[in-house]
């Protein structure tokens, strides 16, 4: 496939990471209000302003997150989010404060980042930070006596190895899945080619990279002649193999600015960008002609395969795509009833 829209499937499968990130958020906003009471007080003026700004901003990106948010915002969101949590981490992790219990905050780090940015940044990100932690860690209590038993140090770096990978496998796994799960949602199973699921959001994306090009969109609807027949007559696995060959021949001429769908059961649409309708019509013909070229094996008394095609153009910032497929479809069905065969536009 030449184009991977896939934005809105993802945003839809990510929907886990919103709720998280608002439940992270809402726990970051009260921790940094109780620490801040508690280090305030204890004279750590620096810290304790942090924490309150930490505090604030949770609140803020919370508010964010109530709204609609798109992918690209949430992903904003949670980078924002990590980083700064990750920043205050560092700054308590400092020589300037001595607890050693703070650096136990660190193994949630490895959890957060592979969930909020995936397996491979979150893995990047946390081989910086834990590096980082390691560092002020040696520096700050080099002089505890577990730093001088192996089989304590051991203990701690199979924890944290341990929590680390875990939280990598697991995300990547889930990774894998989700893309399994969104290529099934979007594409068809027999042919591979797009389904309707991404019909719009590609059809958006062409018109507008058309738009800004100041050249016009094209659409051809493609229907298999006699389709039913075939089928009566040699049988749906010859039926099935016609639609794969046809598809073929789709994508084959739908050339870098064309994106294949199907849309029915034998009917097929290519969404072009840049393309006016006299090139969109000469893809068409090709088409077409490729079409009658199709064969079953060796069956040389195999019923003649044609299509019928009807093609569309828009040059409008605004075009709703349902108009415009439908009136497609009425060139199609044009099409039909002159003969079948031909392209009509």
């Amino acid at each position: 496939m030449k184009i991977k829209e896939t934005s809105q499937l993802k945003q839809h499968f990510d929907q886990h990471k919103i709720l998280v990130m608002k439940v992270l958020l809402i726990f970051t906003f009260i921790g940094g209000l109780v620490f801040f009471l508690i280090n305030f007080p204890l004279g750590f003026y620096t810290l304790a302003t942090i924490e309150l700004m930490a505090s604030l901003i949770s609140l803020i990106l919370w508010i964010y997150l109530r709204r609609d948010v798109s992918a690209q915002l949430f992903n904003r969101i949670a980078y924002s989010y990590v980083f700064m949590l990750c920043c205050i981490m560092l700054i308590v992790f400092s020589p300037l404060y001595t607890s050693i219990t703070v650096f136990s905050f660190a193994l949630l780090i490895p959890l957060l980042t592979h969930l909020l940015m995936g397996s491979r940044n979150g893995m990047i990100f946390t081989t910086v930070f834990l590096s980082i932690t390691l560092t002020f860690f040696i520096y700050k209590h080099h002089d505890l006596p577990i730093l001088n038993r192996p089989s304590d140090i051991a203990n701690i770096a199979t924890v944290v190895l341990l929590i680390w990978g875990l939280a990598f496998s697991y995300e990547r796994s889930n990774e894998k899945a989700k893309d399994k799960l969104i290529y099934l949602a979007s594409h068809d199973f027999m042919t591979g080619l797009y389904n309707r699921a991404l019909l719009n959001d590609i059809f958006q994306s062409k018109l507008n990279r058309s738009y800004n090009n100041k050249m016009p969109l094209s659409m051809l609807v493609a229907d298999l002649d006699h389709f039913k027949k075939i089928n009566d007559m040699y049988g749906h696995y010859a039926g099935d193999e016609i639609i794969k060959k046809f598809a073929d021949i789709l994508q084959y001429h739908s050339g870098s600015e064309g994106t294949c769908f199907r849309v029915g059961g034998e009917e097929f649409c290519i969404v072009f960008s840049k393309t006016d309708i006299n090139c969109c019509c000469r893809i068409a013909e090709k088409i077409r002609l490729a079409t009658q070229n199709i064969t079953l094996g060796n069956n040389s008394d195999f019923m003649p395969v044609t299509t019928s095609i009807g093609v569309v153009s828009c040059r409008k910032k605004i075009c709703d795509m349902s108009a415009l497929l439908k009136k497609a479809d009425r060139k199609l069905y044009q099409a039909k009833q002159q003969g079948r065969n031909q392209v009509v536009s």
